[in-house]
């Protein structure tokens, strides 16, 4: 077994392997290009010069501190030897601590999670009259009502789209309190991973108007919905269900066998829970409801880590209140 970093050569091999975006290696690219990611190793296991399995490690930097976390997302739980490997050449990056968001469970402590822990995906490789007979009556309707109400949603590819995406994207974090990326890291991703036609841009108008927008992206046969925004305008005429229904539409067209939501937030919330609202929207979808294990943290260095969760709970809630303001 031969154990190296992988060159560019071999980007295809690791697309193929790799079981969610953020695995892929145009994924690690973009993570390199914003402020928070100042190093990348995508760590390969090769044996007869075949790519057997690999694991990208992002370094996050630490707030405060001249130190790194590293971070290993949406990858099969290491085998054999694979973790010591990991550890290893962690601690030569004088990581902190390991955050895993593996596929399947890890025997290890439970960390705060950072990719959602619970989505919906609905099924793209029945007829567009099945996948809409799947979907709840409400949702049927919304559609078919957003149709007749002259909603019109389009494919975008150009720089004033996107900062029309962008504005969409913003105004709808802070109206529901949510914790957006920055327009910086919305522009890199594009930028990045448009080349590839790996990120695509559907924006839902009303006489002309952007009023709901939506970036996806394509890969390995998964069209996933990451972000979108829309107005506080037009929202009796149900653009976002129409959105959604061409996203799926055009997902199917690109040959996706899956559509994404990304998250549901919470799976079967109460009534009473401020996302409730989200998750009946997506679930109208017909989706199926998903769940991921969660994050663990293999810990390198108990104090510095100590000082870390400390700092978190600190900030996290000043956050929260600048939400508001």
């Amino acid at each position: 077994m031969l154990v190296r970093e992988i060159a560019e050569k071999d980007r295809l091999e690791q697309n193929k392997k790799a079981a969610h975006i953020v695995q892929s290696w145009e994924w690690g690219q973009f993570r390199l290009l914003t402020p928070s990611v100042p190093k990348l190793l995508r760590l390969g296991f090769f044996e007869n010069n075949t790519l057997l399995r690999f694991y990208q490690i992002y370094f996050h930097k630490t707030p405060f501190l001249n130190r790194l976390i590293a971070y290993i997302p949406k990858t099969p739980v290491p085998i054999g030897k694979d973790l010591e490997t990991i550890t290893e050449v962690c601690k030569k990056e004088r990581a902190v601590f390991i955050k895993f968001e593996p596929e399947n469970p890890m025997d290890l402590p439970t960390g705060d999670s950072i990719l959602p822990k619970h989505n919906l995906i609905v099924d793209l490789t029945p007829s567009e009259e099945e996948i809409l007979s799947k979907m709840h009556e409400k949702t049927r309707y919304n559609i078919k009502l957003a149709q007749k109400s002259g909603v019109i949603v389009l494919e975008k590819d150009g720089p004033d789209s996107l900062e029309t995406f962008i504005k969409l994207y913003d105004s709808t974090q802070k109206r529901q309190g949510f914790f957006a990326k920055s327009g910086e890291y919305i522009r890199t991703l594009w930028e990045t991973l448009r080349p590839n036609k790996m990120v695509y841009l559907l924006m839902a108008q009303v006489d002309d108007k952007p009023v709901a927008g939506g970036m996806f992206f394509n890969f390995n046969g998964v069209f996933s919905f990451p972000y979108g925004g829309w107005s506080a305008e037009s929202r009796e005429k149900m653009p976002n269900n129409l959105l959604h229904f061409e996203a799926m539409k055009l997902g199917k067209k690109l040959g996706c066998h899956t559509y994404d939501f990304w998250s549901s937030y919470k799976n079967k919330p109460d009534a009473s829970d401020p996302w409730y609202g989200t998750y009946v929207f997506k679930k109208g979808f017909g989706g199926q409801e998903v769940h991921y294990p969660g994050a663990y943290d293999l810990v390198l260095d108990k104090p510095i880590y100590s000082l870390i969760k400390l700092g978190n709970k600190i900030r996290w809630p000043i956050y929260r209140l600048k939400r508001w303001i």
